[in-house]
């Protein structure tokens, strides 16, 4: 298309050694965006520094021009830079022909303002639910928790106030988030930023000596890993197991060392493995093709990519039934899906899974048919029709 995107996030980015490094899951989207359009103007916070482990992906599109923010690691941070952010959105609804808009935005209400009187429609994609979030468990105390959930009450208040006067879109990560952001032009949708390549096929798994039960995301409270630590200590299973932990906890310490001493009260310390931080892509997918299961025990999410990544691996998937995710996933089809907080059955899905060849097999079968609806190439082409003019 002979004309000018706009692509406005919150997602911290590193410019380092001639290039742009942000995170893979927002990197790709760009890099897929920059291939349809003559132009792509980005704003975001920018550190001229080495990418810290967030920022696993340099950009590789050449039609990409960068407009930096003031550097921020939170919307708290961000609340002392006001002029840089918003010079940033103006400099890109004058600049582009169409805007697409990832995530909570500082200054929402302020950047919908300037989208009106530029004359543009913003297309936002709705990543998450940082109210679910805020409500899933204690964060960091009484007080800053209502602080952070009052922001988070007003931010989407302004997002879906602004949107409508400024005769914008939504895409939302999942059925629950369609709801709360409903529209003439809300699209709901499972994001994603695999391809064709990414798929990895076999037919059953469970079929080594020792069973790999594999969790992947960042370790931290909302995760819920206390609970798949509880889950298969209750395993009825025979078989040999393993649990594989990828993620780090370096931001929550405490919480980490809680769960190890969990690991260690219940007595499955040696049957743990904790192995840190993996870069998505190719590296990750070699934990995938070597495990037996995923499971995602989590409390508050949109539509996770881990779990589109692990049956596109051919990985039989467990997950709780919380924001999003039953719009990714149909439990008793194409994974399992449990309540949260419920060890309890989480372990019983999980013997299930060990147990029973035909349910692995029709999981397996059914994770692959079913993500192939969510390629990147896929999300890009409704991010595409959505910033059509109508």
């Amino acid at each position: 298309m002979r004309a000018t995107l706009g692509v406005i996030a919150e997602t911290r980015a590193w410019s380092h050694d001639g290039g742009l490094y942000v995170s893979a899951s927002f990197g790709r989207i760009v890099d897929e965006l920059a291939k349809r359009f003559e132009r792509l103007v980005l704003t975001l916070p920018v550190a001229c520094s080495p990418p810290e482990r967030a920022g696993d992906y340099r950009l590789r599109a050449d039609n990409v021009e960068i407009v930096p923010q003031p550097f921020y690691g939170s919307s708290l941070a961000a609340m002392g830079k006001p002029g840089g952010i918003l010079r940033a959105y103006w400099n890109v609804c004058r600049r582009a022909d169409f805007i697409f808009v990832r995530g909570m935005l500082p200054f929402s209400g302020l950047f919908y303002l300037i989208a009106r009187i530029s004359g543009r429609r913003p297309c936002h994609w709705i990543v998450g639910d940082p109210i679910g979030l805020l409500r899933s468990h204690r964060r960091a105390g009484r007080l800053k928790d209502m602080a952070s959930l009052a922001y988070a009450y007003l931010d989407r208040i302004c997002t879906r106030v602004g949107n409508r006067l400024a005769g914008g879109s939504f895409i939302c990560n999942g059925a629950e988030l369609g709801e709360v952001y409903r529209s003439p032009r809300t699209h709901v949708t499972v994001s994603t930023t695999i391809t064709e390549d990414d798929f990895f096929f076999r037919e059953d798994t469970c079929q080594g000596p020792v069973v790999r039960i594999l969790f992947v995301g960042f370790i931290r409270p909302e995760k819920g890993v206390e609970y798949l630590l509880e889950a298969v200590a209750k395993l009825k299973t025979r078989r040999a197991w393993e649990l594989v932990l990828v993620g780090s906890y370096e931001l929550h310490p405490s919480y980490g060392q809680k769960l190890e001493a969990l690991a260690r009260e219940s007595g499955i310390a040696d049957r743990v493995r904790w192995v840190g931080h993996v870069p998505g892509g190719p590296a990750l997918y070699e934990y995938m093709r070597s495990a037996d299961m995923l499971v995602l025990p989590t409390l508050s999410e949109g539509t996770p990519r881990v779990l589109v990544e692990a049956r596109a691996n051919s990985l039989p998937i467990i997950a709780t039934r919380v924001g999003g995710i039953p719009t990714s996933v149909s439990d008793g089809v194409d994974g399992i899906l449990v309540p949260s907080k419920d060890s309890g059955a989480l372990a019983e899905a999980i013997d299930r899974v060990i147990q029973d060849e035909a349910l692995r097999r029709a999981l397996i079968r059914n994770g692959l048919e079913t993500v192939r609806r969510f390629t990147v190439d896929r999300f890009v082409d409704l991010v595409s029709s959505c910033l059509a003019p109508t």
